[in-house]
């Protein structure tokens, strides 16, 4: 009776933990062989702005300097004073400054043009570059498994082999006609 026991017991047990499995579905995860890893690429395009700096020969004229006619003017003054004696020596004075400083001030202006001499200036300005850069975003990977290929985008480069998530679901019965 015992015996008969038991072995109802695990014949019931058994009947009734498969028809608990029956009803659910089965998941698993699988190994799946890569068979290619192409890597996805974006474009980003941005400015860059620098600095450029150069030297340029320029020409660069003499200061101009009161110092021709205010000289020019004192020595005509004293030439004019010398010259003419009499009522009319301070009119020679007043004229031979003015006509002293004129020829003072015209004379500067000459060695000015003359006198030009070459001045090197650093010069810069900015200048605006683009430049293009590719990073890679993703990859597009096809695997094998069981005799068929799939595909998948991953974010990094997977190695030989990728894990799968595998689901089983019983068909719907169909009771025969």
């Amino acid at each position: 009776m015992k015996r008969l026991n038991i072995t109802l017991l695990t014949a019931s047990l058994a009947v009734f933990s498969m028809s608990a499995c029956a009803g659910h579905r089965h998941h698993g995860h699988h190994k799946a062989k890569v068979v290619r890893a192409t890597p996805i690429y974006e474009t980003a395009r941005y400015p860059v702005d620098e600095q450029v700096c150069w030297d340029e020969q320029v020409w660069q004229r003499h200061h101009s300097s009161a110092v021709p006619t205010v000289a020019g003017a004192v020595i005509g003054g004293v030439v004019g004073n010398q010259v003419f004696r009499g009522d009319g020596r301070a009119f020679a004075t007043v004229a031979g400054a003015a006509i002293g400083g004129v020829i003072g001030h015209e004379v500067a202006k000459n060695n000015h043009r003359r006198g030009a001499y070459p001045v090197t200036r650093t010069r810069c300005e900015v200048q605006r570059h683009w430049r293009t850069e590719q990073h890679i975003t993703g990859w597009d990977v096809a695997y094998r498994y069981r005799g068929r290929v799939y595909h998948t985008w991953l974010p990094e480069r997977p190695g030989k082999h990728i894990l799968v998530n595998v689901s089983v679901n019983p068909a719907p019965y169909f009771p025969a006609r």
